[in-house]
């Protein structure tokens, strides 16, 4: 079976290079980036909508519920706005009898403004295609375009269905909103979802959960001349229990990482800095939202989240001023971790037909960092991994990239998966 249609991809090399970088070459950073030429998403998924249609694709564009996060029980990002920032959801129904695949990217990138070279000019140079999205997750995006006109033009007799989802507000504190929304619009069901939101052809089974927490201290405004409570250094105070925090959960858990990402204090060298405000991450493990679960919590972090609250409580009960003047803990998301069991047989089926296309087994792993592919098994309750081409440490980076030959293999090897699951 993988013959044919991996010479199919390779037939459609030219294209498949093309289409990522008319994919990169069009803004669509989330609106929460911070970059201030972020466009949203909405272009993207215009470029796309054609594309499908023309490959007899039903095609759904529709905006996440603002209330998303509180419809499907997930502590997320509060206040998001999703009004023109369209899913878009491409349906293909073949003959009765075969499996349904689900195929999901995410559309929105990270902000362009510290990139070293134009982000949206897709330059081809050195076997690579550079810019922002490449390998996060435009190339997954392509992949799972291509893999679908190499199958739909091979002449195969096809059962089954596949229904690839392309995304919005994964990154920049997002909470995966666009995955939520087309579960509970029903989409995500079926024997197997691909995440294309992957790294070097690895079948990634499982990530981290992530905690974001806001942290407000307070000081007191006054003349640089006659003194005030410094806000800055009661966050300092606040940052010492962090520091603290950080310590011993990364020795207990060393893949969990604790990233304070800002602190931000003050407004004039001649002003005491009245207010601080500090953000961090706090990556949890499979175990901590298993024994979550046990506790009666659910799964997800809450246990977390409650220590973390009384080290910062500890430490203000310590200082004279804090003590009547507390610092206040906001959780801006809990983003909860899975793994799939390897035997699992459509992860099997999967991994055999990638030995079949490649003549080696693939690469299995656990990302320590978190992925809205969690909502796959979590809570949609069906087989998921993710499976991409993103080049490794490229995304976010000052210099993304995305390598062509790879981008190239892992059109074909999910074209060959899907030949084989759906031929009739």
């Amino acid at each position: 079976m993988p013959a044919p249609i991996v010479q199919n991809v390779e037939n459609f090399r030219e294209e498949i290079i093309q289409t990522c970088r008319e994919l990169v070459q069009i803004n669509t950073m989330n609106p929460y980036s911070g970059d201030p030429d972020s466009a949203g998403e909405k272009a993207g998924q215009e470029y796309l909508a054609p594309r499908l249609e023309e490959l007899g694709a039903q095609v759904s564009l529709f905006d996440c519920p603002d209330d998303i996060y509180d419809r499907t029980g997930v502590l997320g990002p509060k206040n998001r706005n999703f009004t023109d920032r369209p899913n878009l959801v491409a349906e293909w129904r073949f003959g009765e009898g075969g499996k349904r695949l689900v195929l999901n990217a995410h559309m929105d990138t990270v902000g362009a403004a510290d990139m070293e070279f134009d982000p949206f000019a897709a330059e081809v140079r050195e076997g690579k295609i550079w810019g922002r999205g490449t390998s996060d997750c435009k190339g997954g995006q392509t992949v799972g375009v291509m893999a679908m006109q190499a199958l739909l033009s091979s002449g195969l007799d096809l059962r089954g269905e596949v229904c690839f989802q392309s995304v919005v507000d994964e990154e920049c504190n997002g909470g995966g909103a666009g995955t939520l929304a087309c579960i509970e619009a029903g989409y995500t069901k079926g024997d197997l979802a691909i995440f294309l939101d992957g790294n070097n052809q690895t079948v990634t089974l499982g990530c981290g959960g992530c905690l974001t927490a806001d942290v407000f201290v307070q000081g007191r405004s006054g003349h640089a001349a006659r003194g005030g409570v410094s806000a800055i250094e009661k966050g300092l105070v606040v940052k010492a229990a962090i520091d603290a925090f950080k310590a011993e959960r990364e020795a207990k858990y060393p893949g969990a990482l604790v990233n304070l990402g800002i602190f931000r204090s003050g407004v004039h060298p001649a002003v005491v800095a009245a207010d601080a405000y500090l953000s961090l991450n706090i990556v949890y493990q499979l175990e901590e939202a298993a024994a979550a679960e046990r506790a009666g919590y659910g799964w997800n972090g809450r246990p977390i989240r409650e220590e973390f609250e009384r080290r910062i409580a500890e430490a203000d009960a310590a200082d004279d001023f804090l003590r009547d003047h507390p610092s206040r803990v906001e959780w801006v998301k809990d983003l909860i971790p899975f793994e799939v069991p390897r035997d699992t047989p459509m992860v099997q089926a999967f991994a055999e037909s990638f030995e079949r296309t490649t003549g080696r087994p693939p690469d299995f792993n656990l990302m320590d960092a978190w992925s809205d592919s969690c909502y796959g098994w979590q809570i949609a309750k069906m087989p998921t991994l993710l499976f991409g081409p993103g080049a490794p440490n490229a995304p976010h980076t000052a210099t993304e990239f995305i390598e062509i030959e790879t981008l190239v293999n892992t059109t074909k090897i999910l074209a060959a998966f899907l030949a084989e699951q759906l031929a009739g």
